[in-house]
């Protein structure tokens, strides 16, 4: 029986109202799991755009085809009918049986398990005509699948069995197929409360998918391995096994999974007492299934939530809670299901004292549990049955029906915890009907099967322990075989490698040679290329040097002193030969204007071209001159920090004269460009280079827009032409700055103007 305890006890409504407050809870993982199946589902598509094979293309229909959520089912369907039509026009029967089976993986998924039925039929009819003996093996699982599903035990456990024969004849086994199997007939023999056998075929189970790399599978079968052992009252065996599924399911994101583990927890902890725990397990199963609209856990939860708040002895709002169960095992077309919510809830409207209601709810319980041949349920429903009648005074009622159900449990050593509860209640009928002799013979089975409790679970376990030795005797005999196999193949890839790794050394080592040879004369002609280029720079350079210094030499000394020696003349003619009142007076003074125009031209030409600053005074002073110039210009200050230049007579000319260059060209284009008003200069001589930073207050530069002009090219042709290096930065309207680093070249100086 799944109610025992009679209390009519009434509390408040407190934990129907927490349970549909926590309905919404795990919604957000639902959602997340969604996008894992779509992330598959976009990789799939890829493959059938790019695949030019068209069978290819139809096999990786039927893959994708089952990845549609049901919000998107027609897209799922439309692939599969794409896939059926194609291997139906082909001629490909093996193709078309596939596809079949695909539909039915569909339905099923979709919660229709008879539509899931029908194709699963076609499936195995074709597979049989055409000799397919995956196809039909795999076709007549997936049926078995479904009539579980259906609450059809018996016929499921027939197909199962068929299923397992024709796959136990391949060579070699496909593992993971069979262990489904096996997973599907511990259902079908816990569901006929055989545990005993459900341990060992859930064992099986176990064996065949170890090293599986279908998570899913094997999260199914660990699941039901922890139902098997809570049956056999191992709770804390069970809880464990439970929460090493949901590690499993949150690694895939399974969100079916959970709400399955959820429910089977709160089975077992129910099981174990720990009601609470057991409800907190429901509600989050709930809420998981009313986002996957899963009507059959929706069902089961609803039913097993209003029994644990039975046995916590809160009654209230349990008509609503089974009402909705049965409801939803109705969506669901659930045979066992409907079965299930309805003995349970006649049970306690016996406890309720709600006799007419409970027959009736019981009764339909024990007419559906017979149809699909689920025995012991159905025994367990007639006992709830005569307890209801005896409670109503109606002996003749009670004893049918207890003594009907007797016989279903012949046989089912296992359901000595109900046989047992079955002989109660046959003594204390036989004690009310003063017929003593019966009443003591069941009190008698009553204390016997009491003692066969306490010893059973010893029996289990050494069941248990025998048929691991007997697996791990296989295993290692397994591993003994493979280890020698293991040996002879490394003694040969030993072998084989050693000549091969000789040879590729051999290669390696003339590879490598060649390939030294060839990098060291690059790395030579390169030198010498570098080597070259530089010296012609330098040449050039020395040259440009020259001729400027040159230039400006004979600009200051022959022009300058030519034009100057003409405009003394004018003056002494100004004053000694035209009179006041002529014009010719007028055009002097213009001519004398012009000359000294061209003298100061001239003069500054000259400085251009070759600093007398830095000629005569050094490279500190001719920064001096320029600083002075610009902030005599009044149109913006110049801050002008130097450190060290004290001492650069050992540096070489052309060294000096392009660190003056580089801040010359600065300057120009901040006086042509930024529309600054402030400049910071700051040179520093370091051991064995100077530094030049340069920082304005300007417009900036909109690195968007940037592209170098010709100041700024010349710049950093300067830079680069003493090997040094050049950072030019700044953002609109908030200035510039311009860091240069410049190696100090030091040699022998030499005049570099030759006399005229």
């Amino acid at each position: 029986m799944v109610l025992t305890k009679n209390n009519s006890a009434f509390l408040d409504l407190a934990p129907f109202a927490n349970l549909l407050k926590s309905l919404l809870f795990p919604t957000a993982l639902f959602l997340f799991a969604t996008s894992i199946a779509q992330s598959e589902i976009d990789s799939l598509s890829k493959l059938i755009n790019d695949e030019a094979n068209p069978s290819r293309k139809a096999e990786l229909l039927l893959k994708r085809g089952v990845l549609f959520s049901k919000n998107e089912r027609q897209k799922g369907f439309d692939d599969l009918e794409q896939a059926l039509n194609f291997f139906s026009k082909n001629g490909d029967g093996q193709g078309e049986t596939d596809s079949y089976i695909a539909f039915g993986n569909l339905h099923f998924i979709y919660g229709e398990p008879q539509e899931a039925a029908r194709y699963d039929s076609l499936a195995m009819q074709l597979a049989k005509n055409i000799q397919y003996k995956k196809g039909r093996a795999v076709a007549i699982g997936n049926l078995g699948r479904e009539f579980i599903n259906l609450g059809h035990l018996n016929e499921a456990e027939t197909l199962i069995k068929e299923a397992i024969a024709i796959e136990e004849t391949f060579k070699p086994l496909n593992k993971d197929r069979l262990a489904e199997l096996y997973n599907r007939y511990n259902i079908i023999v816990s569901a006929k409360g055989n545990y005993l056998e459900g341990l060992l075929l859930i064992e099986k189970a176990i064996a065949l998918s170890k090293g599986s790399k279908n998570d899913k599978q094997v999260s199914l079968i660990y699941s039901n391995y922890a139902n098997t052992l809570s049956r056999l009252s191992k709770f804390d065996e069970a809880v464990e096994m439970h929460f090493k599924v949901i590690r499993l399911c949150e690694k895939m994101k399974d969100t079916t999974g959970l709400l399955r583990v959820y429910n089977n927890l709160g089975i077992a902890f129910r099981n174990g007492g720990e009601f609470d725990k057991a409800i907190t397990y429901y509600k989050k199963s709930i809420a998981l299934a009313k986002d996957a609209a899963n009507y059959k856990s929706l069902g089961l939860n609803y039913v097993n939530l209003a029994t644990v708040y039975s046995e916590k002895g809160q009654l209230e709002a349990m008509d609503t809670l089974y009402r909705q169960g049965i409801e939803y095992f109705e969506k669901a077309s659930d045979i066992g299901g409907i079965a299930f919510a309805n003995h349970n809830y006649g049970n306690f409207l016996v406890i309720s004292k709600n006799y007419t209601e409970a027959d009736k709810r019981l009764e339909e319980a024990y007419r559906l549990r017979k149809q699909i041949g689920a025995e012991l349920a159905a025994a367990s429903s007639l006992s709830v049955l005569g307890k209801s009648a005896m409670e109503q005074k109606n002996w003749k009622k009670a004893e049918e029906y207890l003594l009907a159900a007797e016989p279903f449990y012949k046989g089912k050593v296992r359901e000595n915890r109900n046989l047992k509860e079955l002989y109660g209640y046959l003594k204390t009928l036989y004690t009310e009907k003063e017929n003593f002799e019966r009443a003591l013979y069941y009190q008698t089975q009553e204390l016997e099967l009491e003692k066969s409790i306490f010893t059973e679970n010893e029996k289990i376990n050494a069941l248990k322990t025998e048929t691991a030795y007997e697996m791990e005797k296989r295993d290692m005999e397994m591993s003994l075989q493979k280890q020698k196999q293991e040996l002879e193949r490394q003694r040969l890839l030993l072998i084989g490698g050693s000549v091969m790794l000789i040879l590729f050394l051999i290669s390696l080592s003339l590879w490598l040679r060649r390939k030294q040879l060839k990098e060291r004369h690059q790395a030579q002609l390169i030198n010498i290329e570098q080597e070259h280029r530089l010296n012609l720079a330098k040449s050039l350079k020395n040259t440009e040097q020259q001729e400027r210094k040159k230039i400006a030499h004979k600009l200051h000394d022959e022009a300058g002193s030519i034009l100057s020696i003409a405009i003394l003349n004018l003056k002494q003619i100004q004053a000694d030969v035209f009179k006041t009142e002529s014009k010719a007076q007028e055009k002097l003074e213009t001519t004398q204007k012009l000359l000294g125009d061209i003298s100061e031209s001239v003069r500054n030409i000259s400085h251009t071209l070759m600093p007398v600053a830095l000629e005569k005074y050094g490279l500190k002073a001719a920064i001096h001159d320029i600083v002075n110039a610009v902030n005599t210009s009044q149109k913006l200050t110049v801050e002008e920090i130097i450190e060290g230049l004290d001492e650069t007579s050992s540096w070489s000319e052309e060294y000096c004269l392009t660190v003056y260059r580089i801040v010359q060209e600065a300057m120009n284009n901040i006086i042509k460009h930024a529309q600054a008003t402030h400049v910071l200069l700051q040179l520093v001589e370091l051991e064995d280079s100077v530094t030049v930073y340069i920082e304005d207050n300007g417009k900036g530069i909109d690195n968007n827009l940037r592209k170098d002009g010709l100041g700024l090219k010349m710049l950093k042709s300067n830079v680069a032409y003493l090997n040094g290096t050049i950072e030019i930065n700044g953002n609109a309207n908030n200035g510039t700055f311009i860091l240069a680093e410049l190696p100090i070249e030091i040699t022998k100086k030499t005049t570099l103007v030759s006399k005229s």
